[in-house]
């Protein structure tokens, strides 16, 4: 598989991790054309029936020179197909996650990957880790970018264990879970 830029490429190792750790309420911050919600709901589906599947997307939908429009409805159809339950939001994460935060369930998936300055990966986690329970995963995408990279190395290691991944053919990412 070609990569169209470094960094965005297939995310196996997350898929790997729906598929082992039964994973059926995802959430994902930053969506891009969609693929990667597809393949992670067609991960879970391995271990559940579709429609037991929510993913929940949030995105700016400004995708390179997309209009809105036609990359919400690009998305949208991937995720119909898939059969999933899904919800999108349009918009900055740090303004719409805050707003509908109290209107989602816990997760068991979070993949972080929408902005990369520090303030917007740090309102990310804030409002991510009260989705959060005992067996919830986070993903941070990018984490040698200074925002994703100063924002996990500061995430307090006696309450999270933290491992960075390298990933062939993509951007380190940073696992996240909560210490039991």
């Amino acid at each position: 598989m070609s990569y169209s830029r470094y960094g965005y490429g297939s995310h196996s190792f997350i898929y790997d991790y729906i598929r082992q750790n039964r994973c059926k309420k995802i959430m994902e911050i930053g969506i891009a054309d969609g693929e990667n919600a597809r393949k992670m709901v067609t991960a879970a589906n391995e271990n559940f029936l579709t429609e037991e599947i929510e993913y929940y997307g949030f995105d700016i939908f400004r995708w390179y020179n997309w209009d809105s429009d036609s990359q919400i409805q690009l998305v949208s159809q991937k995720l119909s197909v898939a059969g999933c339950q899904f919800k999108l939001f349009k918009g900055d994460s740090v303004k719409t996650l805050p707003k509908i935060l109290h209107k989602l369930p816990m997760m068991d998936l979070i993949f972080i990957d929408g902005g990369h300055s520090y303030s917007t990966v740090k309102s990310d986690w804030e409002n991510s880790k009260t989705l959060m329970h005992e067996k919830t995963a986070v993903f941070f995408h990018n984490y040698d970018f200074s925002g994703p990279n100063r924002l996990v190395n500061n995430i307090s290691r006696d309450k999270y264990c933290v491992e960075i991944i390298d990933v062939p053919h993509d951007s380190r990412t940073a696992f996240v879970k909560q210490k039991t």
